[in-house]
């Protein structure tokens, strides 16, 4: 007979079996490459890790900053493939092309063209130095895999799944949407009304705006594709049966977008397009703890400013007249506390101004999260924006290069921003003014907390759909038929020019015949009664 401590032992156990869920061997690829991409990446691979599942990140280095920056906390299994002497020529050369960020229209045709040639020849270099690695590549070919995951922000890790034979894999972006990726699945752009990845503009364009969206949206779309281009010829130098990257990206089983529907711009997307925008944000009061340096800085004074431009464009290359002009908004706003993430600290034009704090990395999330911050000036990068909107805080966008002015411009549409040309960086009156209104008028902070209540209230999890939706692909693999069949329809097919066709032909045939019949019964008509008149 069975005594109650066995029953009791039996229950439990046959509630862990119930409870627990199949581990999965799961790979996900990374560059080491702006920030942004790194965190994404590695917030992914730790909640898959949290999941219980065993996950292994490699990182092929590109910017070598990061090497212990890689923002992986709970995954331990990590490789790294390391630089060739090429590729870091290539990075210092690209670091100093980069200064012209600050300076440069990102709209500009011939700007477009020429950052698309330096990140092909640092992408490709980077793929040949990874397909290189044929040892590495059979090692994690035995391991059998059951899913990959990476970002198709490079589109080498598609040639890496190809070499490994992976069974499934599933993408992830760091940003919203990405135009080149949009093409090759056949994801509707309606350039119309919906602002492409580099966009100058909102949702209500006129009959301009709407012509350069298009034209960025295309610009955009070409430079990304002529870097994955690029990686699979390179690629094909060492595995020459390797299928395009073209191919292979349309087959992911679900493309996760770092996207939340309310905060962005409505657009048509598809059912395995998942989104999960606010993944990397801290919103617990346990892990937005400020260190007691930073606090006691913003105890200094009542109104407290942050200002950071991202790692891409960094503020100690800005050019001299926008730093001036930066300094006497300090000066004259001394009752304010000015933090400025800042790659030189010990630089030392701040020095004589009390209210200044310069620091080379900040803990942006915790500050953003502390009711004692004011306001936010930032470049609009979208791992900001989701940080400001997710925070309850107004701020003043500064867009600089990529999708800032359309993250720029979709903070704009929700009251909790306001947006300054980078230029304008130079002119120090408007700079104040723009800072004074948003700290005085106080519907920007009223619409910040609005917007911050409705996305800690979505009715869906990023973290929970993350880890359903990956254990799903893992489970089953590719999924052939959530393919958007449109990608295979020709140009006339996907806008009905052929029906457009038939009909107008029909309708003009119609109208011929039935012009000729009208003719007909006229002549018919007034024969008769001319007939009629003479007799």
């Amino acid at each position: 007979m069975i005594g109650l401590k066995d029953l009791l032992f039996y229950c439990f156990i046959l509630f862990l079996c119930s409870t627990s869920s199949e581990s999965f061997k799961i790979l996900v690829y990374t560059n080491l490459f702006g920030h942004s991409h790194v965190k994404v990446m590695a917030t992914v691979a730790d909640a898959l890790t949290d999941a219980g599942h065993n996950v292994t990140v490699l990182m092929p280095i590109i910017e070598q900053q990061f090497i212990n920056k890689t923002c992986l906390k709970s995954t331990k299994n990590v490789i790294f493939v390391e630089q060739d002497d090429k590729l870091k020529a290539l990075m210092a050369t690209r670091s100093k092309r980069f200064e012209t960020l600050w300076t440069s229209g990102f709209n500009n045709p011939f700007v477009v063209a020429k950052k698309s040639k330096l990140m092909s020849e640092l992408f490709s270099e980077h793929c040949r130095k990874v397909m290189s690695e044929k040892k590495l590549i059979e090692q994690i070919k035995s391991e059998n895999f059951d899913l990959a995951i990476t970002e198709p922000f490079d589109t080498c890790a598609y040639a890496f799944f190809e070499a490994i034979s992976i069974r499934a894999h599933v993408a992830v972006y760091s940003c919203s949407r990405l135009d080149h990726v949009s093409e090759v699945i056949g994801q509707p752009a309606a350039p119309s009304y919906v602002p492409g990845m580099t966009s100058l503009f909102g949702e209500k364009m006129n009959i301009w705006d709407r012509f350069l969206n298009f034209y960025l949206y295309k610009a955009n779309s070409y430079a990304f594709s002529r870097i994955g281009d690029e990686n699979y010829r390179v690629a094909k130098e060492f595995y020459p049966n390797i299928r395009s990257w073209r191919e292979v990206v349309p087959e992911a089983t679900f493309l996760f977008t770092n996207y939340i529907p309310y905060l962005d711009f409505p657009a048509p997307i598809f059912d395995k397009m998942i989104p999960i925008g606010g993944l990397t944000v801290k919103t617990d009061q346990k892990e937005v703890q400020l260190e007691e340096k930073w606090s006691k800085i913003l105890d200094e004074r009542k109104k407290n400013v942050l200002i950071s431009f991202g790692s891409n464009a960094r503020s100690e290359e800005m050019p001299i007249e926008y730093k001036n002009a930066l300094l006497k908004v300090f000066q004259s706003m001394s009752d304010t506390t000015f933090i400025w993430k800042y790659e030189n600290p010990e630089d030392p034009f701040t020095k004589h101004l009390k209210n200044v704090y310069l620091s080379a990395w900040l803990p942006q999330n915790e500050l953003l999260a502390d009711p004692r911050l004011t306001l936010f000036i930032t470049h609009g990068g979208l791992a900001s924006v989701l940080e400001l909107a997710m925070t309850e805080k107004p701020a003043i966008m500064i867009p600089v290069a990529a999708d800032q002015t359309r993250n720029a411009q979709m903070m704009k549409r929700h009251g909790v921003a306001a947006v300054l040309k980078k230029f304008d960086l130079a002119n120090p009156v408007k700079i104040q003014e723009v800072i004074e209104e948003i700290m005085t008028d106080s519907s920007y902070r009223e619409n910040a907390k609005r917007l911050a209540e409705i996305l800690h209230n979505q009715p869906t999890d990023p973290k929970e759909t993350l880890v359903k939706y990956v254990e799903f692909a893992a489970r089953f693999g590719k999924l052939p038929l959530l393919d958007n069949y449109g990608r295979h329809q020709s140009f006339v097919e996907y806008f009905f020019l052929d029906i457009i066709s038939i009909i107008s032909f029909t309708v003009l045939v119609s109208s011929y015949l039935f012009y000729r019949l009208l003719g007909y019964l006229f002549r018919k008509c007034r024969g008769s009664s001319i007939k009629n008149k003479k007799e």
